[in-house]
C-alpha cells in the first residue's frame, strides 16, 4: 500500500500518460500540496496527543489555551489533565461543576457545598479539600484559596475551607488556619 504523503499521481496513471512532461509537472505540484496538507494535519493532532507531549510543550500549550490555574510547578499528570479539560472548563465557567472539576484535578479529591445545602447565607459556599497522599499543609490551603478565587463566580463568597483527612485512631491534633492565626485542638487519649 502506498502512503498518501509518499505517492505520486504518476504512479497510478497509465504509462502513456505518466511519461508526458506536463502530466509529471502537474503530478509533482499536486504532490507537494498533498505533503503540505498532510503536515498541517499532523500538526493539528497536538490536542489529541496531550498524553504523550513533553513538559515544555505542555507549558506552551497551556499559555496558548489560557488554561485556568495552570502552574509550571505542577506534576505532569496534573498539567495534562488541566490542559485536556480547558475547553470543558470554559463551557462551564462560573458553575459549581467547573470549580469541582478544578479541585479534583489539582487536589485529587474535594468539592464545594453551596449555601442552601448547609443553611448558609445566599451566594456563599464552603469548600472541602481532601488529602492527596499526604497531610494538608497551611501552604496548600493558601494555594486552594487562590485557586477558588480564580475560578469561582465574582458574586460568590467562600465561607470556609474544610479539610478531609483519614488518620489513625490514636492521639489526634487538629490544626487549622483562620485568617492570620492558627488554631490547634488536641483530643485526649481514649
Amino acid at each position: 500500500m502506498t502512503r498518501l504523503q509518499a505517492g505520486r499521481f504518476t504512479d497510478i496513471l497509465p504509462e502513456n500518460m505518466a511519461g508526458d512532461v506536463e502530466v509529471q509537472a502537474f503530478a509533482f505540484a499536486v504532490g507537494r500540496q498533498v505533503e503540505k496538507v498532510c503536515s498541517y494535519a499532523d500538526a493539528a493532532r497536538t490536542y489529541a496527543a496531550i498524553a504523550s507531549l513533553p513538559d515544555k510543550v505542555l507549558d506552551i500549550l497551556a499559555v496558548e489555551l489560557r488554561t485556568p490555574v495552570y502552574k509550571e510547578s505542577y506534576p505532569i499528570d496534573v498539567k495534562r489533565a488541566l490542559i485536556q479539560d480547558t475547553l470543558t472548563f470554559y463551557m462551564r465557567v462560573g458553575t459549581p461543576e467547573a470549580i469541582n472539576m478544578i479541585i479534583e484535578i489539582i487536589f485529587g479529591n474535594g468539592y464545594i457545598e453551596e449555601w442552601p445545602e448547609y443553611g448558609g447565607v445566599p451566594h456563599h459556599f464552603r469548600a472541602y479539600v481532601g488529602e492527596n497522599g499526604g497531610a494538608v499543609e497551611p501552604g496548600d490551603l493558601d494555594e486552594f484559596r487562590r485557586i477558588l478565587n480564580s475560578v469561582k463566580r465574582l458574586s460568590s463568597w467562600i465561607d470556609e475551607i474544610i479539610t478531609i483527612a483519614t488518620m489513625e485512631p490514636e492521639i489526634v491534633i487538629f490544626t487549622g488556619r483562620m485568617g492570620r492565626g492558627y488554631m490547634q485542638t488536641e483530643l485526649p487519649e481514649a
